[in-house]
Parts: structure tokens; C-alpha cells; sequence
């Protein structure tokens, strides 16, 4: 190879410079259809997730622990919407990312062992964004935020807390 005027180090410098120039594209058009793949599947699966979810839902449950019988009929309910008419509350999610909220909800005062005083609180409105992943619908207002899970038509809030807190807040679409 000396004869040729090629040393071993000419040759393995055109080697490295031969299979970078036919293997390069091939690997960025590798990359190129996967950035591309993913990106898009994403895009898709994100917005159908928010399609999904968007809707305008009206307030079916807010459940508390333990059961109340605030209306006297005999009857203990763990979902208050059966022991006061007063109870209503609609949110719509709208597909811009935005959601209105509307709610009449409760007051709770601890009396003494074990007893509390129930009663409708003033409306309360909000207006914010939201977004949704793998079925998690977050509500965002101000510095809080609050979490929903969408089952089928269902949004469900769980607290799990006893009296004077709540146990669960569910939403179904309309």
C-alpha cells in the first residue's frame, strides 16, 4: 500500500469519511421518521384526549363520611345531594382548554362529638384552563389545582376525608 502512496492512516481516514457519508442519512432519516412518528401520535392522542374529556357536565354527587340525615327523613345519606336541594354545580370544559365552573356547595360546623351542622354555602364561580393526561383532568385556578378522574362520561374527585371534609365529588357529562 506504501507503493500506492497510501498509508494506513490515509486509508482509515477515507474509510471513516466513506462510511459517514452513506451511513449519516440513512441514520438522520431514521431519526427524522421517528421525531416525526412520535410527535404526531402524541399530538393525536393529546387532543383526543381533550375531545373526549370537553363537554358540559352537571354535579351528581358530593359524598361525605359518615352518612347524614340532614333533611330528617329517616333516611342517612352519604351523598348530600340526597339531603339538600340546594346542592347544584355544572363545569364545562372547554376544548380551547378553558372551563367554566359553577357551584353551590356546602358549609360544615362541628357541633360536638361526632355531630355537625350542614348547610348550603354561597355560589361560587370560576373561570380557568385545564388540560387532561392519560385520563387525569386537572383544573387550574389561581395557585391551586384540582384533579379529576374521567371514567367513561364520569369526572370523579376523590378527597378521602371524614366529616367536617368530603369523600368524593362526581361530575357526569351531559
Amino acid at each position: 500500500m506504501e507503493k500506492l502512496g497510501l498509508s494506513c492512516v490515509k486509508i482509515w481516514r477515507m474509510k471513516v469519511i466513506i462510511n459517514a457519508f452513506f451511513k449519516a442519512p440513512v441514520i438522520l432519516l431514521l431519526m427524522n421518521f421517528t421525531t416525526n412518528s412520535c410527535s404526531n401520535n402524541d399530538g393525536d392522542a393529546a387532543a383526543s384526549e381533550i375531545s373526549k374529556a370537553s363537554g358540559a357536565y352537571e354535579l351528581i354527587e358530593l359524598n361525605v363520611n359518615p352518612s347524614q340525615d340532614i333533611n330528617g327523613d329517616g333516611t342517612a345519606s352519604s351523598n348530600l345531594l340526597d339531603e339538600l336541594s340546594c346542592i347544584s354545580g355544572t363545569l364545562s370544559l372547554k376544548s380551547n382548554g378553558t372551563y367554566g365552573f359553577n357551584l353551590i356547595g356546602i358549609e360544615v360546623t362541628t357541633i360536638a362529638n361526632g355531630q355537625f351542622f350542614i348547610d348550603c354555602a354561597a355560589e361560587r364561580n370560576s373561570d380557568s384552563s385545564w388540560n387532561i393526561q392519560n385520563g387525569l383532568v386537572t383544573l387550574f385556578a389561581d395557585v391551586t389545582t384540582t384533579p379529576y378522574m374521567l371514567v367513561d362520561d364520569r369526572l370523579t374527585r376523590t378527597v378521602s376525608e371524614d366529616l367536617p371534609g368530603i369523600q368524593s365529588v362526581v361530575y357526569l357529562r351531559q
